[in-house]
């Protein structure tokens, strides 16, 4: 089964790789509007760079890499406090993340097994 890495400094997880495809959620902060003449205004929002979002869906998630996940992003980056270093699947490294949303809405099902979305975010400004 593949796996995922969350590290932040000492601190660091593996479990289980999400079952779907995380989301890339690569985009860029522009606004387009049409005029009443059929025309588009654009307004770029950007500093220049790309934002680098990632939603992670996992389903019937193992308890023991739910409350390591948990523990993770209660515990070691203390919700969006801290940046961590997300190694996907592939093995390729994505650092200065931050949690941003997802872990109060995950949900047990019988086995204990769980299943939710966790949305993490790279912090450009670093």
């Amino acid at each position: 089964m593949p796996t995922i890495t969350l590290t932040a400094g000492s601190d660091s997880i593996t479990i289980q790789a999400p079952r779907h495809p995380e989301i890339p959620g690569e985009s860029y902060p522009m606004v387009v509007g049409r005029t009443t003449g059929g025309g588009h205004k654009v307004a770029d929002l950007g500093d220049g760079t790309e934002w680098e979002e990632v939603t992670l869906t996992f389903d019937r998630m193992s308890n023991a890499d739910y409350v390591a996940l948990r523990d993770f992003i209660q515990d070691d980056i203390t919700w969006s406090t801290t940046v961590f270093t997300y190694t996907d699947a592939a093995s390729a490294a994505h650092a200065n993340m931050r949690y941003m949303s997802g872990l109060p809405a995950f949900r047990s099902s019988p086995g204990p097994r769980w299943s939710g979305r966790v949305n993490i975010s790279k912090d450009k400004s670093l």
